[in-house]
């Protein structure tokens, strides 16, 4: 089916594409998807450096310019404060994960300007995380701040260049933006061997969701590197196939907060996607199936973007938890592959993370 899109596909082809029902497994081989029941996998089962790269894709916290559709009902400046607590905590609790110390750390940011370079470095700096600068000696827990690609055409040149081009996190050029990203963690991570644990995997996140996911960020790095089996790549039907599965979690509105990808799969995986519609999640599907990436699909996760997100949030986050609650059943879409060598797995959402955002919450009159 490359060659149609998802609405043109047959209504019997099409449904292999529908995200799945909740509480049941996902795993969609080069466009046929395979649903399992559930099956659980303890954490505690791979507390070790899962190595890669993370990258997360912000937009730089500017009141008028950033959430503009919260400022209704936090203001210009609530909404820039909100949208920079928010960014924060995904941070923060990326660089506290003892499991991603060895792991490459990128935030590539909107717009690339000096201006914008300069208020990023001061939120890291104020939360006491280290970024790469050409006065710091390189390692493993700094992130590197990369400017995105405005267009195709004004590619920016080299992998940590000090060119910059105006650029933004508009839907028209988001595939150009993630495989723009793609490209340089590969050279970046090609280039530092000797820094960063070698995986042959790479995932993406965004600003929206505060509310991160590290045990999918692990298992995803993991997953998509395909360490957990013995051969690298499959040859079937004269395609190549890459034995790393990409893993994403879908988003409630459609699209999805996070995807890991083997590092080496085409740039062809955006190709084709709808951003910024109700089928980006199935239309990425559809993409990743095309090239005969293998699919494994996690938790549901949340996109703060509209003030009924807002609202829902500060419910998640004040709801009273009992000191072992972990996500509920309800919340999960999928685990992974009876196959994989996790074999119970309990994908934990700590709201605890989200103390930045809670606090502004607070200070913008929003909990009671």
């Amino acid at each position: 089916h490359s060659e149609k899109t998802v609405e043109e596909l047959p209504r019997e082809d099409r449904s292999k594409f529908l995200l799945p029902k909740r509480q049941e497994h996902v795993n969609i081989h080069c466009g046929v998807s395979s649903i399992e029941r559930p099956h659980h996998i303890s954490s505690s089962s791979y507390l070790m450096p899962v190595g890669g790269a993370i990258v997360v894709f912000a937009k730089c916290p500017t009141p008028g310019a950033t959430k503009t559709r919260l400022i209704p009902l936090l203001g210009e400046d609530g909404a820039a404060f909100l949208a920079e607590a928010m960014l924060s905590d995904i941070l923060v609790s990326l660089s506290e994960c003892q499991e991603l110390e060895g792991t490459l750390k990128v935030l590539m940011y909107a717009p690339g300007t000096a201006a914008a370079e300069a208020q990023l470095t001061s939120i890291l700096h104020t939360l006491n995380i280290a970024h790469y600068s050409s006065k710091s000696i390189p390692n493993a827990n700094q992130w590197h701040l990369i400017p995105m690609i405005s267009s195709p055409e004004k590619k920016l040149t080299g992998v940590l260049t000090s060119s910059r081009a105006h650029s933004d996190l508009t839907s028209s050029s988001l595939g150009e933006k993630l495989i723009d990203a793609l490209e340089r963690v590969r050279a970046l991570l090609a280039s530092s061997i000797e820094i960063y644990q070698h995986n042959e995997s790479v995932l993406f996140l965004g600003m929206d969701s505060p509310e991160i996911p590290i045990d999918e960020v692990t298992y995803g790095l993991h997953i998509s590197s395909g360490k957990h089996t013995t051969q690298q790549t499959v040859e079937s039907g004269g395609s190549r196939r890459f034995s790393g599965k990409a893993h994403m979690c879908p988003a409630n509105d459609g699209g999805y907060g996070l995807l890991s990808v083997p590092i080496h799969a085409p740039t062809s995986i955006f190709s084709g996607v709808r951003w910024s519609t109700q089928l980006t999640a199935v239309s990425q599907l559809k993409a990743l199936t095309d090239a005969c990436v293998d699919i494994s699909i996690g938790q549901l996760m949340f996109d703060i973007d509209e003030p009924e997100d807002v609202h829902l949030l500060v419910d998640r986050l004040t709801k009273e938890k009992g000191p072992n609650d972990v996500c509920a059943e309800n919340d999960v879409l999928t685990k992974s592959s009876r196959n994989d060598i996790f074999d119970e797995h309990t994908f934990e959402k700590d709201c605890n993370g989200c103390r930045r955002t809670l606090q502004m919450l607070i200070k913008l009159g929003l909990v009671k």
